[in-house]
């Protein structure tokens, strides 16, 4: 076996764990966040989310493997799916 490969093949393997643990941390986060941006909304007050992520390479990729038929209807996942 070529260590080079291996290595490769480890790092792509605990990158894509860590984005899907991420995902699924962010999924289970979501229904308190959302509950509390509607009390503040309804409380009149701001609310300032920051993303850390968008997805830019996820979609990048996705839309890369669409053809010029499948993008005029679009239904993107952009969950990490694939990883599993």
């Amino acid at each position: 076996m070529n260590s080079g490969a291996k290595a490769a093949a480890r790092s792509r393997f605990e990158g894509c764990k860590q984005r899907f643990f991420g995902a699924l941390l962010l999924s289970s986060k979501l229904p308190t966040v959302i509950a509390a941006i509607e009390q503040h909304l309804a409380a009149d007050q701001s609310v300032v989310l920051q993303l850390v992520t968008t997805a830019e390479a996820i979609l990048d990729r996705r839309l890369g493997e669409l053809s010029a038929d499948e993008r005029a209807d679009l239904d993107i996942d952009l969950s990490p799916r694939e990883y599993v």
